[in-house]
């Protein structure tokens, strides 16, 4: 057996110039080690090996929400454009109980609204302002023009600033927008409602698939658009900024008031866009969440 005396010679002869400890074996029946030597099933391994704390600390690498899949543009992410399509028109085939009574409240609430759609168009016909004309007109933009350049725009600050999770959050606002516009340019294709600015009548619908522009009312694609986008961005960033509901929101509900006040839509349409982009969206991220909980496209993951 080699003594402690031995054994230190021994260690310190086995170091190197650079102080790397060289791989020793003890001799048979001696169960002293170093030390400095970490035991990885086998003893004889004493090449010191970083503590690995992910297991004794109880986290994980990845982070919360969405951030486990962090997309570019690529064949994954067109793909999964499709995917999410598909689960999203699918979705109501798995509906629970839940679902259902939420999908009543938006069916009534709109009953309600077309009920009272003529004097909605009457109020808001008798009650126009300059200061009001200039507002609505600054506000009405967000709905079709501002919230595409706010998407490039995010996607190129963060392909810029090699901020990846604003990158990703372009990217995946741009899925929900292009996945509820899909859509919504179907329903509004089924449904042929006659927009207000060309009758009185909340009730005047035309056949299917008709090439009638007068009859394009049903849903608001402005309130979708907007409503998309501050749905995503809410889902995004409300967590760790409780301000960017509070703000996405307000914009979102300033220009379903300036469609009705442009007369270009009825109370009903409103409420039917902002509740179709809404859930579409929040149906996407479902997704994305279900996808990071599987580990699936985990191949993207930047941390």
């Amino acid at each position: 057996m080699i003594t402690g005396q031995a054994f230190a010679q021994t260690d310190s002869a086995s170091r190197g110039a650079s102080g790397l400890i060289r791989d020793t074996m003890p001799a048979a029946g001696d169960t002293t080690l170093p030390s400095n030597t970490r035991t990885a099933g086998y003893a004889h391994d004493t090449v010191p090996v970083p503590r690995d704390t992910s297991f004794t600390t109880g986290k994980t690498i990845t982070g919360k929400n969405d951030s486990t899949i962090r997309y570019r543009i690529n064949g994954t992410y067109l793909r999964s454009i499709v995917e999410d399509l598909a689960y999203t028109a699918s979705r109501p085939f798995h509906w629970g109980p839940t679902d259902f009574t939420r999908f009543g409240v938006v069916v009534g609430t709109a009953g309600v609204l077309m009920a009272g759609d003529y004097e909605i168009k009457q109020l808001f016909a008798r009650n126009h302002t300059n200061l009001q004309d200039q507002v609505a007109h600054q506000i009405e933009p967000f709905g079709n023009a501002y919230s595409p350049y706010l998407i490039v725009g995010m996607y190129l600050a963060g392909v810029v600033s090699k901020q990846r999770q604003l990158e990703h959050a372009s990217l995946m606002t741009a899925k929900s927008l292009l996945i509820s516009t899909a859509l919504y340019t179907f329903t509004k294709i089924v449904i042929r409602r006659q927009r207000p600015s060309f009758g009185d009548n909340p009730f005047n619908f035309q056949a299917p698939f008709s090439n009638d522009k007068q009859h394009t009312s049903f849903p608001s694609g402005h309130m979708l658009t907007v409503t998309t986008v501050a749905t995503a961005l809410s889902e995004i960033y409300g967590e760790d900024h409780p301000w960017v509901p509070w703000v996405a929101y307000s914009v979102a509900g300033l220009t379903g008031v300036s469609r009705l006040y442009h007369n270009r839509h009825w109370s009903s349409d409103v409420w039917i866009g902002a509740s179709l982009g809404y859930f579409v969206t929040k149906t996407v991220f479902k997704h994305q969440r279900q996808r990071s909980k599987k580990g699936t496209y985990n191949q993207l993951a930047v941390p």
